[in-house]
């Protein structure tokens, strides 16, 4: 059963949220689709992404579309610019919520234990990562593509929440959403052997082709990381970037003229209740 569950918004919008993290209340999560926007062209319509030729004023009504459509208002925008690396950082300063907007530089994944603290990352066809403790009533949020994915992000954003907030593996939900998923995602043996150098069930996730490249499961390979590093329930998507041109842009598909998705949680007020 998809785990994913796609919305349309009263305002045109389209996208997804996580129904199993929201029925403990306190929270709200998405990741946009590319339906429900005003960019253009390569952009049509709802690209969320502002590190790219849209227009700034079109990607800056997108965002607002999106936040109105899912219900999100006041809020401090908690954002990393991403580098396809495995650095994980934290938010916990109060005082950062009189900013509208915390760019943090060199980083793949955030974590925060503050409500109206809104964690974003950006996608065009790597994984959006979540995760969700809802007994120390934590969030986290990270980016990973094939580069952060061999870095181990994932377990790297789980040890993050315990050492910062004492969250135990156990009571943490994951999950992993929309992006390339195996029917697509062909890699070079340089990259099958990166996994295989250091990640032991490289096999499972993975196979060769005739031409000697290898169709690879990203999203399994996170999801085991994730189980070995504790987390008791990992939710993953069906939904492949690559194959919904109608729904979701695709880096790869449109060889690097598309738009971005925009993931997204949220702690919106009064603690979570516990698993």
């Amino acid at each position: 059963m998809e785990p994913f569950s796609l919305e349309k918004a009263e305002n045109g919008v389209w996208y997804f949220s996580i129904p199993a993290f929201e029925r403990y209340g306190g929270l709200k999560t998405f990741f946009t689709t590319r339906i429900g926007g005003v960019s253009t062209e390569e952009f049509t319509s709802l690209n969320f992404g502002g590190y790219t030729r849209d227009l700034p004023q079109n990607v800056a009504e997108n965002r607002k579309r999106v936040m109105e459509a899912v219900g999100i208002h006041d809020y401090t925008e908690g954002f990393v610019r991403q580098v396809h690396g495995d650095r994980v950082c934290c938010i916990q300063s109060k005082d950062i919520l009189e900013e509208k907007t915390l760019t943090i530089n060199n980083a793949d994944g955030i974590t925060t234990n503050l409500e109206n603290m809104l964690l974003v990352t950006l996608h065009a066809d790597c994984l959006a990562l979540y995760f969700f403790d809802p007994v120390k009533g934590v969030i986290a949020l990270s980016h990973a593509g094939w580069r952060g994915t061999s870095k181990y992000i994932g377990p790297k954003t789980v040890d993050k929440m315990q050492a910062e907030f004492g969250s135990d593996p156990q009571d943490i939900l994951a999950a992993i959403g929309p992006g390339i998923s195996l029917c697509c995602f062909e890699v070079g043996p340089e990259v099958y052997e990166e996994f295989r150098s250091h990640f032991p069930q490289t096999d499972r996730c993975a196979y060769r082709k005739d031409n000697g490249k290898y169709m690879m499961d990203l999203k399994k390979i996170n999801q085991i990381q994730l189980e070995e590093a504790g987390v008791s329930e990992v939710l993953v998507s069906g939904y492949c970037t690559m194959c919904e041109d109608k729904l979701l842009f695709s880096h790869r598909r449109d060889q690097g003229r598309t738009g971005r998705m925009g993931a997204g949680m949220i702690l919106t007020g009064g603690r979570p209740k516990g698993a």
